[in-house]
């Protein structure tokens, strides 16, 4: 019999034995922010964003020291609950905002936006979850292409309450082994090397049969597009999971909108499948036009690593899993919105515990297995106990594929972190958070000298200083022209500016005193006032006026 061999991204497919404690979980998680609304009534709001393809409502805990300027303050985004293999997401962001809320002082004068849950029918459908694919939402796809939608799913055949992968073995010429059994460590699998004499001996799919008779396992799944894929940069036009086109789901579509009407937000924390704070993207690879970088720009790698340098020191997190960002809400927000965009897993592979006293320690002369992360991953499930996590392989006589073996990595247990760790992921994750909201650009216009040059004539210099720690755009964003930019403009007509620029655009200021020098002659008549606006759009516009040589008012905050 011919058998696909389906890819190993279908890790994802779900321990049903625990969708209905991931789907509580998110609920109590949910309903906790709606509390959190009611007791803090004159801080915290509800937006409503959109809706799912499944017609649950995508929300916003929108979070101020006063709600009444909550919308002329910059803004912090911060998203979770795009992949259902994270639901552990919500109740960090959560559990965030609970903690920035006790302590209104860490907000400042920023307004903190939290969408606990922006995929809801991840964690919501039970189709979903019980198929396998809880990363995705409910619009159905036909995977295989045979003009049916979701009739072949992953499915638990040989009744151990899990989905997991199977090992085929002696697979036919057509299928050709790929895999076998790491010798370092049976439990994982290793690609062959034949110039060391190392075969392949199996095929690795999703647990499954053939429920359509097409010859293929588990290839078409319930539900169908990954939401964190459907963003239009480095957006994958052959993946299936990625949706028809850019944006083409209503969850991806909403939150797209929000952050496009929203030109306060100067910063987003990602909470999900991808990471550029552990493994910081290379800068190398471009975008298809080739004229900007496809995942980070050069100039913005010192800025990234201090950043992971502070989330690792308040999270402990040291690793993280590969992921590609191509099409990811935090890519978009960052090459298309020139947003300083940051992604976290918020949780990796925890250092193994040391072995008991008296233990001898392995030899160092022991094999080393190919696959490091999961060998990292086993050596910290043994140590620490964690019962259930990885399904020891086990024969099975499967009705098509004939010998097989069911087992491994029990999906969500390298993504979910044990119950126990979201409350210090969430205190984490607000630390961090009121982190870059203390670093919160601050563009000013300070150091003005004001002359009289002669009767009417005024000499003005000034400079444009950001207080802040952060910049007010990436170096992305300002290379490509897509961030808010600094704009300082002077009242007087065009003809009255006899030196120097009427306006003056600024594409970005770098952090902890960037800076930028201005010079205008201005003529104007007596008692007339001269404005100089700075306008950047996440903060309100802020006005110095100066009269017959002398600065009478600065910093004006207008309406």
């Amino acid at each position: 019999m011919r058998s696909a061999c389906v890819p190993l991204s279908l890790l994802c497919a779900c321990w049903v034995a625990h969708a209905a404690p991931a789907r509580d979980a998110v609920t109590d998680s949910l309903a906790l922010a709606r509390q959190l609304v009611t007791a803090h009534p004159r801080s915290a709001d509800i937006l409503s964003i959109g809706t799912s393809r499944g017609g649950a409502p995508i929300d916003c805990l929108r979070i101020s020291r006063d709600l009444s300027v909550a919308s002329v303050q910059p803004a912090l985004l911060i998203v979770g609950g795009l992949d259902g293999s994270r639901p552990g997401t919500v109740t960090i962001a959560v559990e965030c905002a609970k903690r920035l809320l006790a302590d209104p002082e860490k907000l400042g004068g920023v307004t903190l936006l939290v969408i606990p849950c922006a995929n809801p029918d991840a964690f919501q459908s039970t189709a979903v979850q019980a198929a396998g694919l809880s990363l995705r939402n409910a619009r159905p796809v036909d995977e295989d292409r045979d003009g049916r939608v979701d009739e072949d799913a992953p499915c638990d055949i040989n009744g151990d309450g899990v989905i997991t992968m199977m090992r085929r073995l002696h697979p036919p010429a057509e299928t050709p082994p790929t895999h076998l059994p790491d010798p370092a460590d049976p439990r994982l699998n290793r690609t062959p090397d034949p110039a060391r004499n190392i075969r392949a001996t199996c095929t690795l799919q999703v647990e499954g049969i053939d429920k359509d008779g097409d010859l293929l396992v588990a290839e078409d799944s319930v539900g169908g597009v990954d939401v964190d894929r459907n963003f239009p940069h480095m957006w994958k036009e052959f993946d299936r999971s990625a949706g028809e086109m850019p944006l083409s789901e209503p969850e991806s579509l909403a939150l797209a909108r929000f952050v496009t009407d929203r030109p306060k937000i100067f910063a987003a924390l990602v909470l999900g499948r991808c990471d550029n704070l552990i493994r910081i993207p290379d800068h190398k690879p471009r975008e298809p036009s080739g004229r900007f970088p496809a995942f980070l720009e050069e100039a913005d790698r010192p800025l990234l690593e201090e950043l992971a340098r502070r989330w690792q020191a308040a999270s402990g997190q040291k690793r993280s899993g590969e992921c590609d960002m191509g099409g990811s809400l935090a890519l978009w927000l960052y090459a298309h919105r020139g947003i300083l965009s940051i992604a976290t897993q918020a949780w990796g592979c925890p250092d193994a515990p040391p072995l008991p006293e008296g233990t001898p320690p392995p030899p160092s002369d022991a094999p080393k297995p190919q696959d490091e992360d999961g060998a990292q991953w086993l050596l910290w499930m043994d140590r620490s106990a964690q019962e259930g996590a990885f399904i020891p392989w086990k024969p099975f006589d499967h009705p098509t594929l004939g010998p097989v073996e069911i087992g491994g990595f029990v999906p969500r247990a390298r993504s979910e972190p044990p119950a126990a760790d979201l409350p210090r992921l969430g205190a984490a994750t607000a630390d961090f958070a009121a982190q870059l909201i203390a670093g919160c650009p601050k563009p000013r216009l300070t150091n003005i000298r004001v002359r009289t040059l002669a009767a009417g004539i005024t000499d003005i210099e000034a400079e444009i200083v950001n207080e802040g720690w952060l910049p007010t755009a990436p170096a992305m964003g300002r290379n490509s022209k897509r961030a808010n930019p600094v704009v300082v403009s002077l009242s007087p007509a065009k003809a009255q500016v006899q030196s120097g620029q009427r306006v003056t655009i600024v594409d970005g200021l770098e952090g902890a005193g960037g800076r930028r020098s201005l010079h205008w002659i201005v003529q104007t008549s007596r008692g007339e006032p001269i404005h100089i606006d700075l306008r950047w759009r996440p903060q309100q516009t802020l006005r110095t006026t100066v009269i017959d040589g002398a600065v009478t008012v600065q910093d004006e905050v207008l309406p």
